[in-house]
């Protein structure tokens, strides 16, 4: 089974009501370990009707370097990512800035990626009958990319073959740094001829884009405007320009 893992992976947001709901901006957070004189930083909007409080947990994400399953993720007691601050009190209608930085002893070998989870815990001074109601603690999860700018990519692209109306490729980045979709223009080939072209951020302005982790594969899916009908997979494929 192939996972297509989007720029906003495991970015999922758990809403109470199509009005009310936790807001948080930027949910995906790109800095440098090197970086001092600026502190990356997400705000937390409360527009809840009920006050929320959060513990930070901070997970190193591990991805799978054949691309077959999902990324797996490692709670760590003791992170480098230093997440500031470790809980937060919102009142209603409130908001609230958390800060990222790097604090370990040392920089990692290879772009890194950790998920920051908000996770919601019970307020012991709410009313008895608006804890009645509070029947789901929320669990928002943001994404923090660590780059470096000395760390490239190495992209490949293995195994494409034609799903319905679209083409699926294996992108193998055997580089140590990370690298999106939306980096690139993207052609593809039949039998030696462009048939179409993808300039930089347009699949992502339509709402797709791929991250390409290091020492690791994905898998993209793209939409191909030409008809498919009695092509031969063999003959296409796929090409990425800076």
């Amino acid at each position: 089974m192939y996972y297509f893992i989007k720029i906003f992976l495991f970015m999922l947001l758990f809403i109470i009501s199509p009005i009310y709901a936790i807001e948080v901006s930027p949910m995906v957070i790109t800095f440098s370990p090197f970086e001092t004189s600026k502190i990356p930083s997400s705000m937390i909007y409360n527009d809840l009707s009920r006050d929320v409080a959060f513990e930070v947990q901070v997970y190193e994400v591990k991805f799978d370097p054949l691309g077959l399953s999902e990324p797996d993720l490692i709670p760590l007691e003791d992170s480098p990512l230093w997440v500031f601050p470790p809980l937060l009190y919102l009142k209603s209608g409130k908001n609230q800035r958390i800060q990222f930085r790097w604090l370990g002893e040392t920089v990692p070998k290879t772009d890194k990626t950790y998920q920051v989870s908000l996770i919601e815990q019970s307020v012991a001074n709410e009313p008895e009958e608006k804890q009645s109601k509070l029947t789901v603690l929320l669990n928002i999860n943001l994404i923090v990319h660590i780059d470096q700018l000395k760390m490239l990519p190495n992209l490949n692209i293995e195994n494409t073959h034609l799903e319905q109306n679209s083409i699926v490729a294996k992108v193998v980045n055997s580089g140590d740094g990370s690298s999106r979709l939306s980096d690139y223009d993207m052609s593809i080939f039949y039998n030696g001829v462009k048939k179409e072209t993808y300039y930089k951020d347009q699949l992502k302005s339509q709402g797709y884009d791929v991250f390409f982790p290091p020492l690791s594969s994905m898998f993209i899916r793209i939409p191909l405007a030409f008809s498919v009908d009695n092509l031969n997979s063999k003959k296409m494929h796929i090409e990425l320009f800076k």
